[in-house]
């Protein structure tokens, strides 16, 4: 296993996207000088084809040359982002999910059954408002102490190329591309509003994360409004924005909601919804995606009685994947956090009164990346989507190709034909679409194969990681579902999308940032921000981290973990070798532990073949996402996040992911050992206890 630590600060100029497959892959490269380039870039793209249908708009989109675009009264957009909402849970989708109100919409509207995400939160927001693909913007996840991330300061927004078409732009909810400097707020990168939560999850009705609460608007917390569950005070907000505004000027409103993200927290009113289901995990999931239903409603009606409908244009889609553990991607392999179709192919349709009336009731089956809508809306509005001052600072250009011809039925197909999903970064799971064929490579979690109505008490789909070594090969026009790896029958495509990937790899940027918590963080929060999480960090180039403070060593204690679900199973490593795995098995030498004073009680196993590497952390720890899977691996002096005893009641907390602790996978009565180790809500009879022990087997 590797975990997500690489920190790459050189800047790389991008020359991608646009090639194809001409019955079969024509092997891609790169050459040494940078002359070579994989294809045009989508800003030299342009579709001449006259829009179709009797849409308020459909005449929006380029003519003639690039500089000479017309403009007309430009559509109002709103667009609706659900965190973490499977696809298979929309009553679009599935029989179900209870959801009403987003089934009218998107009847009435058009759906995009090829649209693509990365496979986890922040890469994915990076990507929508910078016009650029994870792999030239961002893909870390980073809690609330880290520094940096998101989106590069250099980088122009999507909100602001529509301030600079006359938008009022407002932003809603989850913001989660980044929060260390004043710099990187939504106010300061082109929304005139924001009212939400800085980082990628908290508590659904305190809005509390990691002991502070994660609530604020525009430049400052947002004080005394926490403590209403977070959906319907986001939509509220969104009403109150709509009912606000001057509906001569174009208005551009991202509701970005928290709802299906954990913790599971619901009112009991939409779990009764859902009487005859009986597993918790889905049973709450479910019955969040029906209050986000209830809260689109609500905002699509203050849209209608404003007076805005017939001149708005809806986006709806997920930021990725639904999580293995409470969602649902059926007919789609896998989950979130992974590169199968069901970890990064999302839900999604555009409505509102600006679709075309030919377009309605129908679907979309081109190729369409979330980074997309930056060209798209940009050149709705009438604005170049160039970024000029990414290009002064030898950053990515964008990737977005303007997909307004293809939405309106003006051209059938995409213009797109590769789409890098993650990839450039010494972690071996990444993927790339390359015309009908998918790459994927590396250790995958979540290989299973999702029923209809999942997940279940007997199966979640944990315990399913695939390894495609050096890479499984999909043919997604003939097996969108991925059963049917070609990889060893066809030894040349897969050599050709290897080298077509690393081609993609070669033009990798990351945001720059960094892995360590900085204590900072918690000062400011604890002092000048009085109980809230803001920035810390002077605007600018980004600092290093303020050196931590000597951490006082813990009591003496050596010990062994207790389930009571597990009926006596030891938390122990699988070996004594090099590998970092670790399990729920016997109780014997491989089952103690340590607290090491110099990560702050963080719990390390001495039976380790090599110390430095012995320390219990989640495998994508930045990610915080309940089931990933426990491991053991190196922390440098004075890292937090890694696992802690808990005093109050024995319970294992991961310190950077609030309410999150380490637990076995599923409940053990006497079966097969061992049983996974993984997160857990510490709430569940899953979660381990701490006990010492004198004595091992």
């Amino acid at each position: 296993m590797t975990m997500m630590m690489v920190r790459p600060m050189l800047v790389v100029v991008l020359v991608c996207v646009m090639a194809g497959l001409d019955k079969g892959i024509r092997a891609a490269g790169v050459a040494g000088n940078g002359d070579k380039q994989l294809n045009h870039h989508p800003q030299d793209h342009h579709d001449n084809h006259a829009d179709a249908g009797d849409s308020k708009v459909a005449a929006h989109g380029l003519r003639g040359k690039e500089n000479k675009m017309r403009r007309h009264p430009p559509p109002h957009i709103v667009y609706f982002l659900v965190d973490d909402l499977g696809y298979a849970n929309t009553g679009v989708t599935n029989d179900e999910p209870l959801t009403p109100h987003i089934d009218e919409l998107a009847r009435n509207g058009t759906m995009l059954r090829r649209f693509y995400t990365y496979k986890y939160c922040s890469p994915t927001r990076s990507s929508l408002l910078s016009g650029r693909l994870p792999i030239h913007v961002n893909q870390e996840n980073r809690p609330p102490p880290v520094p940096g991330g998101g989106i590069d300061q250099n980088m122009t927004t999507l909100a602001e190329v529509l301030q600079r078409a006359g938008y009022a732009t407002h932003q809603v909810g989850k913001w989660h591309c980044g929060m260390s400097s004043p710099d990187r707020l939504p106010v300061h990168r082109g929304f005139n509003s924001s009212f939400g939560y800085l980082s990628g999850a908290e508590h659904h009705y305190s809005q509390i994360r990691q002991g502070y609460v994660d609530l604020w608007r525009d430049t400052q917390p947002a004080y005394g409004e926490n403590g209403t569950y977070g959906t319907f005070m986001y939509a509220r907000e969104a009403e109150r924005i709509i009912h606000a505004h001057d509906p001569t000027t174009p208005l551009f409103l991202y509701l970005a909601f928290q709802n299906v993200h954990s913790p599971l927290e619901v009112p009991d009113r939409f779990l009764d919804k859902y009487p005859d289901v009986d597993y918790r995990p889905r049973k709450h999931c479910l019955a969040m995606v029906s209050a986000v239903d209830e809260a689109i409603n609500n905002v699509t009606l203050a849209l209608r009685r404003a007076g805005l409908f017939d001149d708005t244009l809806i986006i709806f889609s997920s930021d990725n994947g639904g999580p293995h553990d409470h969602a649902n991607n059926y007919p789609f392999r896998g989950a979130k956090t992974a590169d199968f179709e069901g970890g990064v192919r999302a839900v999604a349709f555009v409505s509102g009164g600006v679709v075309p009336k030919n377009m309605v009731g129908t679907n979309v089956h081109g190729l369409m990346h979330v980074c997309d809508w930056y060209s798209t809306l940009a050149r709705l509005a009438g604005e170049d989507p160039t970024d000029h001052r990414a290009a002064r600072s030898n950053l990515p250009p964008i990737d977005g190709f303007d997909m307004w011809p293809m939405l309106t039925g003006a051209n059938s197909t995409s213009p797109r034909v590769d789409v890098p999903l993650s990839g450039g970064i010494p972690v071996a799971a990444s993927a790339l679409i390359s015309g009908q064929y998918k790459l994927v490579r590396g250790k995958q979690p979540y290989g299973f194969y999702p029923g209809v109505h999942m997940p279940n008490s007997t199966d979640d789909g944990s315990n399913s990681s695939v390894v495609c070594d050096p890479g499984c090969v999909f043919d997604l026009q003939a097996d969108e579902t991925e059963h049917v790896d070609l990889a060893r029958e066809r030894p040349q495509l897969l050599r050709q999308l290897l080298a077509r990937a690393a081609a993609y790899d070669a033009t990798y940027y990351q945001t720059p940032g960094d892995n360590r918590g900085d204590p900072a963080a918690k000062a400011a929060a604890k002092g000048p921000y009085h109980g809230y999480w803001g920035p810390w960090q002077p605007p600018g180039p980004l600092p290093p981290p303020s050196p931590s403070p000597p951490l006082p060593p813990p009591a003496p204690a050596q010990g062994v973990f207790f389930a009571t679900a597990t009926s006596g199973l030891c938390l122990r490593a699988v070996d004594n070798s090099s590998t970092a795995e670790v399990q729920a098995g016997a109780c014997d030498g491989l089952a103690k532990w340590t607290m090491d004073g110099d990560h702050g009680g963080a719990l390390s196993n001495p039976a380790a073949a090599m110390a430095e590497m012995s320390y219990l952390v989640p495998h994508r720890l930045s990610e915080c996402q309940i089931g990933d899977p426990m491991m053991m691996w190196k922390l440098k002096k004075g890292d937090e996040g890694g696992v802690v005893f808990r005093e109050q009641n024995g319970t294992l907390a991961v310190t950077a992911c609030e309410g999150m602790c380490v637990g076995v996978v599923s409940p053990w009565g006497g079966g097969a050992v061992p049983v996974d180790v993984a997160m857990v809500d510490c709430t569940s009879p899953l979660a381990l206890l701490w006990e010492e022990k004198q004595h091992v087997a």
